[in-house]
């Protein structure tokens, strides 16, 4: 008779394995579950004798899992997520009671409209709370897909998994940014008003790190954008604009109504050449979970007040 292996096994030593199967790094597992690395090893030596197998091989950069765990893993991913939501089901969410980390990726158009508002709207009902918010970046897919990030915020984008979730928040416009005393001084610009002018445009990951999106919508109209300056980082756009004329196509957000040193300036878009909407992302299995539904509704709460 085969052996069953999930006879007085620790859930815990389950969770652990699976941590430490998403980063594939003992270190970096150990940071996640707030234990030292030893701590992480030692579980892993107890989990090889479980099992029987290696679970993992030492590579140069960090670990390789077996084909077995691999296999494993992947069942074990969800069952797990199932069976706490289960077991937590009839408990009423309370933000007051949470502790840990928070981690939440903002592309640089939200990280600057209001990063710094949701993470005091998060410490004012999760006080107990470790928050991180960070840029969008090339890890934030694969860590919304191991868990690392709790949800993230950007423009929608074709380019993801099936096993994320995309959640839009609608209400945003186009706008251009000039400083309070540019020369333009019409309520709505079109791209013929604009075809002699120099742009300073924001570098948004999954976006427009090849091509700002202004770019495209002028070859639409076999026009060729002057783009003067690109960067990822909204302040330094902010700080060029207020001493020069470039504009800084961008949504509405960015600045609000009654900023001392810009204006907004409606944009006539003719030809929808990219979607603007805001989506947040996180992962399937969060669908339901009551802490991310609670992250979502303050970003919309954020985002609704801007708009």
């Amino acid at each position: 008779m085969a052996k069953d292996l999930s006879a007085n096994l620790d859930l815990n030593l389950l969770k652990t394995l699976l941590v430490i199967y998403q980063e594939q790094n003992l270190r970096k597992a150990s940071e996640r579950l707030f234990v030292t690395q030893p701590a992480v090893s030692h579980a892993l030596q107890k989990l090889r004798l479980h099992f029987d197998d290696e679970l993992f091989t030492k590579t140069r950069t960090g670990l390789k899992p077996t084909p077995y765990v691999e296999q494993l893993c992947q069942e074990l991913s969800p069952a797990l997520d199932n069976l706490f939501k289960a077991v937590n089901s009839n408990q009423e969410f309370d933000p007051r009671q949470l502790t840990g980390k928070i981690r939440i990726a903002l592309a640089p158009q939200y990280l600057h409209a209001f990063g710094s508002r949701l993470y005091l709207l998060i410490q004012q009902q999760a006080p107990d709370s470790q928050v991180e918010i960070t840029n969008w970046s090339a890890t934030t897919f694969p860590e919304l897909l191991n868990g690392n990030t709790q949800i993230a915020l950007n423009y929608d984008t074709a380019n993801t998994s099936k096993e994320l979730y995309r959640q839009a928040i609608p209400g945003d416009k186009g706008v251009v940014i000039v400083r309070r005393d540019h020369p333009f001084d019409k309520p709505t610009m079109s791209v013929i008003d604009a075809k002699d002018a120099g742009f300073a445009c924001l570098i948004v990951p999954e976006r427009s790190e090849q091509a700002a999106d202004i770019e495209k919508y002028f070859a639409h109209h076999n026009l060729t954008a002057t783009i003067s300056f690109r960067s990822t980082s909204p302040e330094t756009i902010l700080q060029i604009v207020k001493q020069t004329d470039l504009l800084f196509p961008t949504l509405d957000i960015m600045v609000p109504d009654d900023d001392p040193d810009f204006r907004k300036i409606d944009a006539h878009i003719d030809f929808p050449v990219a979607d603007f909407s805001t989506v947040c992302f996180y992962h399937q299995s969060k669908h339901k979970d009551p802490l991310t539904q609670w992250l979502f509704g303050l970003i919309k709460q954020l985002h609704h007040e801007l708009v």
